[in-house]
């Protein structure tokens, strides 16, 4: 007879381990799904970056390209004001040497 309780008492225990590990094995399936929803944030938040940084670099580079374009023109009408300024002054000689004659 004690040996029926004695295993009755370790089938309870082990039921009860058994039942506590179930326990912890549900906590884990829960913490690991928690953690690939956080993972799947971050990724989504990661490839958001990527895809803004992109888009920045594009348009950085669209504004070197325009950049380089204005100062092509500025660097243009420079030498057009240049050219119109000694064509003025060329005529200011002229005027000045017609108003001495």
């Amino acid at each position: 007879m004690k040996k029926k309780k004695e295993e009755k008492e370790k089938k309870f225990l082990l039921r009860e381990a058994i039942l506590d590990i179930d326990k912890e094995l549900k906590k884990l399936d829960k913490d690991k799904d928690n953690l690939k929803n956080q993972i799947s944030r971050i990724d989504r938040n990661v490839e958001d970056s990527q895809s803004l940084e992109k888009q920045l670099q594009e348009r950085i580079a669209k504004l070197l390209e325009k950049e380089a374009e204005l100062t092509e023109k500025k660097k243009n009408n420079q030498v057009k004001m240049d050219r119109l300024s000694d064509k003025l002054s060329k005529i200011k000689k002229i005027k000045s040497e017609m108003a001495d004659i």
